[in-house]
């Protein structure tokens, strides 16, 4: 009888951890009446929390968009990035975090790259809506023209910690720069370090760029784009993700994105932060 109960409870147990993780397709969407979209934390212009805990930026938007357009209720699922993507991946679309094993319907500002996708079996990348870019905001009254990094030999230079720009930076001239690095553990840290005249520029994506400047009015900025040797991607398309058995969600919310697209709208809602719309390649 014992053996029996342990191993009840055992089935439910799994049964109840399946369910947490358990991938929504359209109708389940559409007929719950809600619709859960990961974005992340701290990612200004994309998304982020302000000082009174509203949630905006690009992405949140966008998801809003997708809500209304399925007439369903939006609930997000906020958190930070973790070690790469298909962590990103796994945690946020499939498998849940280890102890709550809380999942997203949607994962918003996934990179839409078939390396990435192939090697993910339980996540689909889907509906590419805008093209990144890497660059610079640069104080013009400090460095009125920087035709390279070598600018950067007697220049401070902010980065946010462990992103491509920091791992490009890092390793430029033989990592000759490293004096000149001035490290964000945020992006938020990154904004405070322009901003404060701490660092003559700040490296991440072009749209990242375009935001510091909008977040320091008081400094003359211009973006730069110098040639970046040994970068590994100066751009890539970014699009958003499903759990593989959820495809005809994906489908449905990549043809609200390409709505967005050819409208206009998608690029009215970056002008909004700043940001110039580049559409994905």
């Amino acid at each position: 009888m014992l053996k029996k109960m342990i191993s009840l409870a055992a089935a439910l147990l799994t049964s109840v951890s399946v369910a947490t993780v358990q991938a929504r397709p359209f109708d389940d969407v559409v007929d719950s009446g809600y619709i859960t979209i990961f974005v992340y934390k701290d990612y200004a212009p994309y998304s982020w929390k302000t000082d009174d805990g509203e949630l905006k930026g690009i992405d949140v938007e966008i998801a809003q968009k997708f809500a209304e357009d399925l007439g369903v209720e939006l609930r997000f699922l906020v958190r930070g990035a973790d070690e790469n993507i298909d962590d990103d991946l796994r945690i946020n679309i499939w498998k849940g975090d280890l102890i709550h094993r809380r999942v997203a319907d949607v994962m918003m500002h996934a990179p839409y790259d078939r390396e990435v996708d192939t090697r993910n079996e339980f996540a689909v990348l889907m509906g590419p809506y805008f093209l990144e870019k890497m660059a610079l905001v640069v104080d013009k009254q400090k460095l009125p023209v920087v035709e390279n990094f070598g600018r950067f030999m007697n220049q401070p230079i902010g980065v946010e910690l462990d992103t491509a720009g920091d791992f490009f930076l890092s390793n430029a001239f033989r990592g000759a720069l490293q004096q000149s690095i001035q490290r964000g553990r945020t992006f938020a840290d990154v904004v405070d370090l322009y901003s404060s005249g701490q660092v003559s520029a700040a490296m991440g994506s072009l749209a990242q760029a375009e935001w510091i400047a909008t977040q320091a009015p008081d400094i003359d900025s211009h973006i730069a784009q110098p040639p970046m040797p040994g970068i590994v991607r100066r751009s890539w398309p970014v699009g958003f993700a499903v759990k593989h058995d959820s495809r005809d969600l994906g489908y449905a919310l990549a043809d609200v994105a390409t709505g967005l697209i050819t409208s206009g709208e998608l690029a009215e809602i970056t002008a909004k932060y700043g940001v110039t719309y580049y559409a994905p390649e």
